[in-house]
């Protein structure tokens, strides 16, 4: 008797059918290498913060602001000591936040992102602590815990227990513990230190229990509370809605409505909450997109594979029938495809794990997070591949195996079993894989022209070749001078201006109740000096040629609410009587600026007051304007402010202010791109099966070819035919695909304001999916219709 499946035989079918061999292995294998790094990114961000052994009964206390579309993460910290007395099945609290210490370091200054904590810290949270006691690392104000990478930046070791660490103000603090780096978690890998809660005084008193609540930094903390075992305290939370308003001011107060949020910390991640900087919150809709595209390529490679399998079993037949001949039954050829099925999935699962080795570091700058592939050679990881395989290779034989398990010797034999098999399944397959891949092309080219637009949105401000240096406390010192003298001697330096607030940081808000109002009004604030206008290209709607130390210019905005005139020359009586922040009471009037829009173009507008001064004291920012090659320039001058200040420039984010805009849209550029990686590779296996699948439809078709070339048909008639068999199924995918995109794209492209026409791109897709379809058959359309119709007739 025949055995069922023989591998010498397989792998000889394979050699002797390179273009299946090809198509299958690398259609398969890129496709699980997509899985694979998918697979671990989602096991990642669903581990979050599961190492916690008390994660179940820790719930985070957020705030929901009125007309804020999303509630924030944090609150405040007093809100914990109000709580904590409030409900006794509260075992204890925990709240921080985040602010940096200018550490001394041999000279030099380092600016560490460092967490202020309550001493519960790690008594709540099981974070691995590598050196020191976790019950008192953290008990007294003085102790400071540095993370692993941080210990060894700074003393080269982590074994650093008790050694001291000052800061530029002073400040003495010793080495109680180290900590492994924040991974894993909420808290963001950039956080290099802890230490106590109090010092949150130094960023100001609005974060600090004794201010509260003549002055709160709303959102600023995060509040944990941590309850009694058995304890379902999100029941409690429309009671803690009503406890919040005895203690939190309110609207009569003058502060915005509030209404506190419960968050369990295991669904904190996944919240959809606004996050904090020091935070790193997950996007649960990315994590969807991702598995829903991945499952797609995956099934392009089944399809690829069932598709070519399929179009094979009318030479296979012969194969099975001589099968049955010498014996085997219909389940033994069944068990030989699904045999075959799992040698190609294994095949295939070598060469992904080995791609996705290659690829790992750029999916994961891609997805902004570490991707490690040791979680696959763990037991459970080789369970999960182990079994993903075989569902893979039962999914992908089950219709081959179903197809050829029927064959009846007597079909072979008459030619009728390829007549039953050779068209159908083939027309369903190439005509799906056109609807998925239109459809993802149509969305790429729609996302990515979006976002283009959004980025390349006219601001009323000038973006390229400026640049932003964010100093904090270094440009409040007297060096500031010397730096920006520096900066100005440099020939790739065409201007700079210290400010308080840039077109892209929105400046300093000041909501304040003018004379005679109810309501409260939004006010954006800019102190800086003559060449920031120039540098940002803001003009002026009206210029009344005001001189002086201190001149005001306002927007459209501004001037309604001091119910002004734009030929009006002097500031009215209304804003002499508001105050603003570092304005000084009786500032010259220089007229009306142009619109721009702050941030981006979906910022909302605001009032706008800019005033222009000679000097700035403890600017936030200074803005630097180059010309030739910006990144060079930017490279001489971290160069000058390492060597001015003895630190390093902040670099938390693009120092480019063009680069600045599109950081707003950093999360849809990222889905953007990841759809448009997806769109490629489906387009890619989608021509390999194509490719394949046109190349045996023809040869199953040469009999025909031959006959209607003896009957009088030209070369051109017979390509026609055939390469209009293929577009047609181009056609019929488009018209399912059309609905499809419409219903996805236009429910999408709604949430912007600012918006492409973006239809036309769906018959962009159309048509390049159809030069791609022609493109792979004309070859071998051409081929065949130009050989001689006789060898085809002889082989019949």
């Amino acid at each position: 008797m025949m055995p069922n499946f023989n591998l010498k035989s397989y792998f000889t079918f394979l050699s002797r059918n390179k273009a299946y061999t090809a198509v299958n292995v690398f259609g398969l294998a890129v496709s699980l290498m997509f899985v694979i790094l998918i697979g671990l990114y989602a096991w990642h961000e669903f581990s979050v913060d599961r190492q916690h052994g008390k994660a179940d009964r820790i719930y985070a206390v957020g705030l929901k602001l009125k007309d804020e579309p999303k509630p924030r993460a944090g609150s405040h910290h007093a809100v914990l000591r109000y709580m904590k007395k409030q409900y006794p099945e509260i075992e204890q609290t925990c709240g921080f936040t985040c602010g940096r210490l200018r550490l001394l370091d041999r000279g030099d200054i380092l600016n560490p992102d460092v967490l202020m904590s309550d001493s519960t810290f790690f008594s709540m949270f099981d974070f691995k602590l590598l050196r020191g006691d976790r019950k008192t690392c953290l008990n007294q104000r003085n102790n400071i815990v540095l993370t692993e990478s941080f210990a060894r930046r700074m003393f080269g070791t982590d074994d650093v227990i008790g050694r001291p660490i000052m800061t530029e103000d002073s400040l003495h603090f010793r080495v109680t513990g180290v900590v492994q780096d924040f991974d894993g978690t909420i808290i963001g890998k950039d956080v290099c230190a802890i230490v106590d809660f109090s010092y949150c005084n130094l960023m100001g008193n609005a974060y600090s229990d004794e201010n509260f609540p003549m002055s709160i930094a709303i959102g600023s903390t995060m509040a944990f509370v941590q309850v009694r075992k058995g304890t379902d305290f999100m029941q409690k939370e429309k009671d803690v809605q009503k406890f919040f308003p005895t203690f939190w001011p309110g609207p009569e107060d003058g502060y915005t409505q509030v209404s506190p949020v419960l968050i369990p910390l295991d669904k904190l991640y996944f919240s959809g909450c606004d996050n904090l900087y020091y935070l790193h919150l997950g996007n649960f809709k990315l994590v969807s997109i991702l598995a829903a595209v991945a499952v797609v390529i995956l099934l392009f490679s089944i399809m690829n594979y069932i598709n070519l399998t399929v179009a094979q079993s009318g030479y296979r037949a012969r194969e099975m029938a001589t099968r049955r001949l010498f014996g085997c039954t219909k389940a033994g050829v069944g068990t030989n495809m699904f045999g075959e099925s799992l040698v190609m999935c294994l095949l295939s699962l070598v060469i992904a794990i080995a791609l996705a080795y290659v690829f790992a570091p750029y999916i994961g700058r891609l997805l902004d997070t570490k991707i490690s592939l040791a979680p696959l050679f763990s037991p459970l990881g080789i369970a999960v591949l182990a079994a993903f395989v075989i569902v893979v290779s039962l999914i992908a034989g089950v219709l081959p195996a179903t197809i050829l398990s029927k064959v009846k010797p007597i079909e072979v034999v008459r030619g009728t079993f390829t007549k039953q098999t050779k068209m159908f399944f083939s027309r369903v397959f190439i005509t799906v894989q056109n609807v998925i891949t239109i459809t993802m092309l149509a969305c790429a080219l729609i996302m990515s022209f979006q976002m283009l637009h959004l980025v390349k949105a006219p601001l009323g401000f000038k973006t390229v070749n400026n640049l932003t240096i964010s100093g904090g406390r270094a440009f409040a010192s007297n060096k500031l001078d010397v730096f920006l003298d520096k900066l100005r001697a440099m020939p790739e330096v065409k201007a700079a201006a210290p400010s308080m607030g840039t077109p892209t940081d929105g400046g300093n808000n000041n909501t304040i109740q003018l004379d005679g109002d109810n309501d409260f009004t939004s006010f954006q604030l800019f102190i800086t000096t003559p060449e920031f206008m120039k540098i940002y290209g803001i003009t002026l709607k009206t210029d009344l040629h005001a001189k002086g130390d201190s001149i005001l210019y306002l927007n459209d905005l501004a001037l309604k609410a001091f119910h002004m005139k734009p030929t009006d020359t002097h500031l009215s009586d209304r804003y002499d009587g508001s105050q603003f922040y570092r304005f000084p009471e009786k500032p010259q009037y220089g007229g009306v600026i142009n619109d721009i829009r702050l941030g981006s173009i979906l910022a909302e507008q605001r009032a706008i007051l800019i005033l222009v001064t000679k000097n700035v004291t403890m600017p936030w920012t200074v803005t630097v304007q180059v010309e030739g090659d910006p990144i060079e320039a930017y490279a001489k001058i971290k160069d000058i402010y390492k060597d001015v200040f003895h630190e390093e420039i902040d670099e938390s984010s693009s120092p480019f202010v063009d680069k600045q805009i599109e950081e707003v849209f950093q999360e849809e550029i990222r889905t953007t791109k990841i759809v448009a990686l997806f769109a490629f590779v489906a387009i890619v296996i989608s021509l390999l099966g194509l490719v394949a699948m046109s190349t045996y439809f023809i040869q199953q078709r040469a009999r025909e070819i031959a006959i209607r070339k003896v009957f009088g048909s030209t070369g051109n008639q017979v390509r026609r035919r055939l390469i209009r068999t293929f577009l047609l199924y181009v056609g019929i995918a488009f018209v399912i695909a059309v609905p499809i995109i419409v219903h996805f794209m236009s429910d999408w492209i709604s949430q912007y304001s600012y918006r492409i026409t973006w239809w036309p791109w769906i018959i962009v897709a159309g048509v390049i999916v159809l030069l791609i379809s022609f493109a792979a058959v004309a070859v071998q359309s051409w081929i065949a219709a130009g050989e001689n119709p006789v060898k085809n007739i002889k082989q019949e």
